[in-house]
């Protein structure tokens, strides 16, 4: 089922008046035969529908300056489609939440929806943990297939999405803002954004192009990611995160949660700590996620220390990060030679810099 060529406009016009999110549309539809009918209304019907007064009397002063032909011949200029409740190809998964989005601005190819969807999200400001442990679980799951969802955002969610496309996995971002070049934010993740497109994936949004990202409309992008995947990943986040909000509307849907274990010490840990109290499935590896089995387990590295100082350098490193000082008191060798033989073994591919001195195996 898919809604008429000539009503589609009138979609998109509506939401154009941002009064009429998700609820509001959901009134329209019900109450309306078409959405050109709804977009033509007088006040009175509109309050009818169950619109409040003062917003319909609103929307008849805004209507005047909404031209439902010129914005699809907008989208088309940007390669957008305008993707409606009442269409085929709109996420089912998406369907069942609270308030699904009216209409979703896609740009690119919406996946295979009988494929797993996974929401991968976290700190702005990931660690070098954050960064590893978001590395080593989307990889796998990526090359078993698995769709990455996340929000284009500085840290985990440029990590995750990054990692996805290096796997030659189906990424898509959801964003707070328009989905045009333009209106991509941050605006240092557009080359991001472009690589995303190319490798067949999606950016998506309930945004109209041109919409600013507004920190209001983060928490509306976070359940969408959340109901478009059929679990979400929170790696670090604070006690009051945004990642949090996308953990909560997962919860709320009935879907799986997961969250990473971290430091007691660390405030990004706080949060996914928080949720594996409530109930969230810890996850230190990809086999944790969807109870998946045939996720290509991780290869060891290969190397093989050489001589007796390697060998000393190799065996005090782990996966955990570890301070020169600490590494020159365990190995008992001099200064110059503990740093000359770590720089040999980062050269080779097995040895980690985490920046301040700290090492840890590749």
């Amino acid at each position: 089922m898919s809604i008429a060529p000539e009503d589609r406009a009138y979609w998109v016009a509506l939401v154009q008046f941002r009064s009429f999110g998700a609820v509001r549309m959901e009134r329209l539809m019900r109450h309306f035969p078409t959405m050109k009918r709804a977009f033509e209304a007088s006040a009175g019907e509109l309050v009818e529908a169950g619109i409040e007064p003062k917003i319909a009397s609103h929307f008849l002063g805004e209507r005047i300056h909404i031209d439902p032909e010129a914005l699809m011949r907008e989208l088309e200029i940007h390669g957008v489609q305008a993707v409606t409740l009442k269409d085929d190809i709109y996420p089912p998964l998406l369907k069942e939440i609270y308030d699904p989005p009216a209409v979703l601005f896609v740009r690119g190819a919406l996946p295979d929806p009988a494929r797993r969807h996974l929401a991968v999200v976290g700190s702005r400001k990931a660690s070098d943990y954050g960064t590893r442990v978001t590395q080593d679980l989307v990889k796998p799951l990526a090359q078993a297939g698995v769709v990455v969802v996340s929000g284009l955002a500085y840290g985990i969610d440029a990590i995750a999405h990054d990692t996805a496309l290096a796997a030659d996995g189906t990424t898509l971002a959801v964003l707070g803002s328009g989905v045009d070049e333009q209106s991509i934010y941050p605006s240092a993740n557009r080359a991001l954004a472009s690589r995303i497109l190319s490798q067949g994936g999606a950016l998506i949004s309930e945004f109209p192009l041109g919409t600013l990202p507004l920190k209001s409309h983060f928490p509306f992008r976070n359940r969408i990611i959340a109901g478009l995947c059929h679990g979400t990943l929170v790696v670090e986040a604070a006690l009051k995160s945004g990642s949090l909000i996308t953990a909560r509307c997962a919860l709320e849907s009935g879907r799986e949660v997961y969250a990473v274990p971290g430091s007691i010490y660390s405030q990004t840990s706080e949060g996914p700590h928080n949720l594996i109290k409530l109930g969230a499935t810890p996850a230190s590896c990809a086999q944790d996620i969807f109870g998946l089995e045939a996720v290509p387990q991780p290869v060891e590295n290969a190397y093989q220390p050489r001589g007796e100082e390697e060998t000393l350098v190799w065996e005090r490193l782990g996966s955990m990060p570890i301070h020169l000082d600490e590494l020159i008191r365990a190995t008992q060798m001099p200064a110059q030679k503990t740093t000359s033989v770590l720089t040999l073994m980062e050269i080779k591919g097995a040895v980690r810099h985490h920046g301040g001195n700290f090492f840890a195996r590749a």
